[in-house]
């Protein structure tokens, strides 16, 4: 938008000459690459900016998913927690009625709906987030003062994913089954419990309800943190858009509708402990670390997760260079600033902000670069008509004498030159660009790169078609994932006239200057345009996009999504535990006491302690391991259990496991509390009938004894 601040009405570069020259010494070499592996990020992000130009066919941007992941994201985490917030009018949570209170619901009822449109938003949220996080990826914005973004984008994504895992625990089918029992597997490693919550959940009436509970309150809690998290990843970003454009919200809720109607979610049988689930089909979108939490014990998990973690988060400094600032970010000329504040205005990422003057000219304020936030996209360098902010490596002065010079050459030889500045970034970066391609698009054209369009400052183009140039294109990259975000929104606006520093028709022929922007499925209409641009020829009128049209790819588009949802989001999945029949047996004894010598007691009649005080107290406090004693068909193992407590003064608890033969077996257990081979036993004898796929569970429990679970 125009700057509020009225320019005053002089020649700027006349002004800026006479105040000082610049502050960097021109022909600077450009900095080395942001990232390794540019050549692969660059050939996925032309695969997506080839996707973006053909849905742009027919699709407005504004109306391109692609181009809007984050805030379609946002939008569908809206419909989510509202559609879970209206859920609680159906849903008990507990584990006896959880089950049952989402089952009773008819798939197509108004409850049914609202529970389907709360699990397919969902895993359009993960969609979203996803593909979001692998088109940042591919467009290298992960790099120098963007590592702050990819890090808290990461962080919520991990955000996102408890939050679904705890809500499919909720439901306590078999998948909520086979997720409790690998969270608490890994949640038994760590320090928090005085005993082992797994043996919890190895009977159906011996899971806590009030862990059940925790899980519910964190389910409906930590949606709270992502406003939190979202507010710091979008902190060193200028102008950002929470919720997409209101249409395509209502085309992504009309989406999601749609397959609740068509595909209602529904649950998998039951949660039952005794029983092993083989095959299901599970939500891959949030439950796929099944696939290998129920391969690995619980150290394996945690080993497993750190090392993914330390992957992904550590991405912004194993894959990207070490750069210093000076080679690559904006500097400020500050003798040639005039305190427009443009360049702030424009700023995609908030890097530049107006500060007291320092050098004592009558100007308000001067502008000041935060390195912290800059990343060097030069879009500051076009809002500056005077060259008091750019780049050093490219500096706007240098560049804008050499292209003078060259058209006055050209201009002496008899041949007015036409010039073509391209983004660096369509090819993927300063490095990659390729001059024999872009000559081969644009013949009779003189190339030069630039490192973003919205570098172009509209005076440069006025003063090469002054000098005699016949055309000055400008091309611009086609992604909706621009490297350097809002430079090819600006150059237009400033081209129109509609934003400063605006280009000035009475100071240069307009028809002789155009924009365009790379599309690289069409290479040919480039080709077309720069050749009429030469010839003077007017620009045909673009062809209306056709209703039609927009609605056909709205519905490919809508096709594809939701089979990709669907797909991923009710695939089968079967379970790796070994599926024979097993013999469970937890306890929670306590050992014997040990006796300890008592402390001496001095005369009574020269003790100044209170009476209550003088008791002798044991020397030591700790209890004898328990002995177990298995005996599966005539076979014995023996096991002994320390007890739990600082001072090995609590009860043993303990958990063994047997795999058996399908078929009858007779089981003996015997538990002794103390060490000594003639110690009292507690015993228990049966004969059990194995059954593949089930366990046979047995429990003692001091105040109830021993108890089966078929």
């Amino acid at each position: 938008m125009p700057s509020s601040h009225e320019h005053p009405d002089v020649d700027c570069e006349l002004l800026a000459d006479a105040l000082g020259p610049a502050a960097n010494p021109p022909g600077s070499q450009p900095p080395p690459p942001p990232v390794r592996g540019a050549r692969v990020l660059a050939f996925g992000d032309g695969l997506a900016t080839r996707l973006d130009t053909w849905l742009e066919r027919s699709l407005p941007r504004e109306l391109n998913p692609l181009a809007h992941l984050g805030a379609a994201a946002n939008a569908m985490l809206l419909l989510a927690t509202l559609s879970g917030v209206l859920m609680l009018l159906w849903y008990s949570a507990s584990v006896q009625s959880a089950w049952h209170s989402l089952a009773d619901l008819a798939p197509r009822s108004f409850g049914g709906l609202v529970r389907s449109v709360h699990r397919y938003s969902s895993d359009l949220v993960m969609m979203l987030v996803l593909a979001h996080a692998l088109r940042t990826l591919l467009a290298r914005k992960f790099a120098d003062a963007r590592w702050l973004a990819w890090v808290s984008g990461l962080a919520l994504l991990a955000l996102l994913w408890f939050i679904g895992w705890s809500g499919y625990w909720l439901v306590w089918d078999v998948r909520a089954q086979l997720l409790a029992l690998d969270s608490i597997r890994a949640l038994d490693v760590l320090p928090i419990f005085g005993e082992p919550m797994l043996r919890l959940f190895t009977s159906d009436a011996t899971v806590p309800s009030l862990l059940f509970f925790v899980v519910f309150f964190l389910h409906m809690a930590l949606p709270l943190g992502i406003a939190g998290g979202l507010a710091l990843h979008l902190a060193r970003q200028s102008r950002t858009q929470l919720l997409p454009n209101w249409r395509l919200s209502l085309w992504l809720t009309a989406a999601v509708l749609v397959a609740a109607l068509v595909f209602p979610a529904t649950n998998a049988a039951a949660a039952q402990l005794a029983v092993k689930p083989a095959r299901f089909t599970m939500d891959w979108w949030y439950l796929w670390p099944l696939a290998i939490t129920a391969r690995l014990s619980g150290p394996g998990i945690w080993l497993a997760t750190a090392l993914a973690t330390a992957g992904l988060m550590t991405v912004p400094w194993w894959l990207a260079r070490r750069r210093p600032r000076p080679v690559f970010q904006a500097t400020v000329n500050v003798s040639r600033c005039f305190s427009c504040t443009l360049c702030s205005h424009d700023c995609p990422f908030g890097a530049i902000t107006m500060v007291p003057r320092t050098d004592g000219k009558p100007f308000p304020s001067q502008a000041q670069i935060d390195p912290d936030r800059c990343i060097g996209c030069g879009v500051c360098a076009g809002a500056c008509d005077t060259q008091g902010i750019g780049l050093a490596w490219f500096d706007a002065q240098q560049v804008i004498r050499e292209l003078e010079a060259f058209v006055l050459a050209e201009v002496a030889r008899g041949t007015a030159p036409a010039l073509a500045l391209v983004c660096a970034q369509s090819d993927g970066g300063w490095e990659l660009f390729d001059r024999v391609a872009w000559a081969r698009r644009l013949p009779g054209y003189t190339l030069r790169p630039v490192p973003c369009i919205g570098w172009i400052e509209p005076k440069l183009v006025e003063r090469v078609i002054a000098k005699g140039a016949a055309a000055v294109l400008i091309v611009g990259c086609g992604s909706s994932e621009a490297f350097c975000k809002e430079g090819a929104r600006w150059l237009p606006a400033r081209l129109a006239g509609t934003r400063e520093p605006e280009f000035r028709p009475n100071r240069a022929d307009p028809r002789k200057v155009a924009h365009v922007n790379f599309d690289p499925l069409r290479p040919q209409l480039l080709t077309a345009a720069a050749a009429r641009l030469r010839a003077q020829t007017p620009a045909p009128t673009p062809p209306a996009r056709s209703p039609g049209a927009a609605w056909a790819t709205g519905a490919l588009v809508s096709l594809v999504m939701l089979a990709a949802l669907l797909g991923v989001s009710d695939a089968p999945f079967r379970n790796p535990a070994p599926g024979e029949a097993e013999f469970v047996f937890t306890f929670r004894v306590y050992g014997d006491w040990v006796s300890g010598a008592a402390v001496a007691l001095p005369d009574p009649a020269h003790d100044p302690r209170p009476v209550h005080m003088r008791a002798a107290q044991p020397a030591q406090r700790t209890r004898s391991p328990v002995v177990v004693q298995l005996e599966v068909d005539g076979r014995r193992e023996e096991h002994r259990f320390r007890p739990k407590g600082f001072s090995s003064d609590g009860a043993s608890v303990g958990e063994l496991r047997l795999l058996l033969a399908p078929g009858a077996h007779r089981l003996s257990v015997h538990v002794a509390t103390h060490a000594d081979p003639a110690a009292p036993r507690q015993s228990w004898t049966a004969e059990i009938t194995a059954r593949p796929g089930r366990l046979t569970v047995l429990t003692l429990d001091a105040d109830r004894g021993f108890q089966l679970a078929p």
